[in-house]
């Protein structure tokens, strides 16, 4: 019996220790950013520290040190800096691996960004004619046809990489599909890039992101006569400033920098109604599917494209041009197509409300 008193706590004894050890032997020194959360970054481990990236749901973060208690846990960027994040509570202590860390304020702190805010601009409620005439433009523009339109509102400049990201950090919006544009590598995740315009997103998800902020993407009709139509002159311009493709600087064609710039950067692409970027920087999604013929069939009031249900749409409209692109595909009634389920990085948004 007294044997078996004493055996007994020794062999749970050595059990326990023993899956310590397992435990400790499986401890990672990375780890996932869990579903419905964000990664954080910032210089220091204290909130209100600026901040140096953010990493969305999925993405494998490398460990390089922790605070005594846990409660903080510093990563390595994709630049060879570090910086300290919140240990996502989802994920317990004894599965990471990592020494206790001083922290270190760094010499230069990322500059601050003052994010620019989502305005609307209204639209009065018109009539105009939509498309091109024979011997302008491409056939899918075609025929040229009157159109009605209620009044709407709509964003004064592209959906901005902060204002994104304020719809992930709130858990309503999906990641990027790829953090990356088409220069820079971390493009969506540092906060440098906080003003450039949001691309890599899927049709859903742009159009999930007006959702959430109670507004919903702008039809082909009332992008094309945000872009073009000038009420007070009852006519509408070839470009956003005007019949003259080089009359304007653009992030488009012979004048575009090659990338992604900070929306509004070029004031001089601007629409009748004040819209800036409609020609150039990214191009747009907008909510209509796309139907190369769709024109011969139209609405001719509030029309809202074809319906995909009888096999009538391929892919989601995208309207206006990119720095990747010459300069006709700046052209208002210009139109393409994008399958709607991937992101691309020379493809942004705008959203819209009714006036």
């Amino acid at each position: 019996m007294a044997i078996g008193c004493i055996f007994i706590p020794v062999v749970l004894a050595l059990v326990v220790i023993g899956g310590l050890f397992y435990l400790r032997s499986k401890a990672s020194s990375s780890f996932v950013v869990p579903a419905g959360d964000v990664a954080l970054v910032r210089t220091i481990p204290d909130e209100s520290a600026p901040l140096m990236a953010r990493f969305g749901p999925g993405r494998t973060l490398e460990i390089t040190g922790r605070t005594e208690a846990w409660d903080w846990v510093q990563v390595r960027l994709w630049d060879g800096r570090t910086g300290w994040t919140l240990r996502p509570l989802d994920i317990l202590v004894w599965r990471l691996d990592a020494p206790i860390t001083q922290p270190v304020a760094p010499d230069v702190e990322p500059p601050a960004i003052v994010p620019i805010a989502a305005e609307m601009l209204p639209i009065p409620a018109t009539s105009f004619t939509m498309g091109s005439p024979p011997g302008l433009g491409e056939t899918d523009e075609q025929p040229a046809h009157p159109v009605s339109l209620s009044a709407f509102e709509i964003d004064r400049t592209e959906v901005t990489v902060g204002q994104y990201w304020q719809c992930i950090e709130a858990g309503e919006c999906a990641p990027p599909t790829s953090d990356a544009s088409t220069t820079e590598v971390n493009y969506l995740n540092d906060p440098a890039y906080d003003n450039y315009p949001m691309v890599n997103i899927p049709w859903t998800e742009a159009n999930n992101y007006c959702h959430w902020r109670g507004q919903r993407l702008p039809t082909e009709a009332e992008w094309e006569v945000a872009a073009g139509w000038d009420i007070d002159k009852q006519a509408k311009y070839l470009w956003p400033w005007g019949s003259d493709p080089a009359a304007a600087k653009a992030n488009v064609g012979e004048t575009s920098v090659g990338q992604a710039a900070p929306v509004g950067t070029f004031p001089e692409d601007i629409s009748p109604a004040g819209l800036l970027d409609m020609g150039g920087n990214v191009s747009e999604w907008v909510f209509d599917w796309y139907k190369a013929d769709y024109y011969r069939i139209a609405d001719d009031t509030d029309p809202i494209g074809p319906s995909q249900r009888r096999g009538e749409g391929i892919g989601r409209v995208v309207r206006g041009g990119s720095f990747s692109d010459p300069v006709d595909e700046a052209r208002t009634a210009n139109r393409r197509n994008q399958v709607e389920d991937y992101g691309n990085p020379t493809v942004g948004f705008r959203c819209a409300s009714d006036g």
